[in-house]
């Protein structure tokens, strides 16, 4: 908390009248960082939209200062059942309102109506929590969408 208070050029009183708990902070933090950085394209295609909301997601992960709140705000939901709470609730608005992707892929022809699309959101925002979690190398995005729409199969 004081950090931020310098950083942002006020005293440590004004912080906490904002942000009562270091956790109020971090998860405001955090769902600002995915609000701006991960936008809901509309490029005429299902497989150029999730590039890009995957490339905004994985941005997000090769930012160090955007990595390092990810991880401390993902951390503390182990520990925090009211911040894993919160953690979830905000990734699953952010993930509803960016719904216009599959009802626009839908009409398209390009998803079928009775896919379960949050396993489709859960299988590339999981991958990217993960591999960023440790620490481990991101991925490519175009690897990323080739592989949740076409799978590893070498036969469809």
């Amino acid at each position: 908390m004081d950090e931020v208070a310098a950083h942002a050029g006020v005293g440590r009183a004004s912080v906490f009248r904002r942000y009562p708990t270091k956790r109020d902070l971090l998860l405001d933090a955090l769902t600002q960082v995915l609000d701006v950085r991960v936008a809901i394209p509309d490029t005429g295609s299902l497989a150029g939209d999730l590039r890009q909301v995957v490339a905004d997601t994985l941005a997000v992960w090769r930012d160090d200062r955007l990595a390092a709140l990810s991880r401390q705000v993902l951390g503390e939901t182990g520990r925090d059942p009211v911040v894993a709470d919160l953690v979830r609730t905000s990734m699953r608005d952010r993930m509803a309102r960016s719904w216009v992707v599959y009802e626009r892929a839908i009409e398209r022809g390009e998803l079928r109506p009775d896919g379960d699309l949050w396993l489709l959101t859960d299988l590339f925002a999981g991958l990217v929590a993960y591999r960023g979690l440790l620490g481990l190398d991101l991925p490519d995005p175009d690897e990323v969408v080739r592989s949740l729409l076409h799978g590893f199969a070498t036969t469809g």
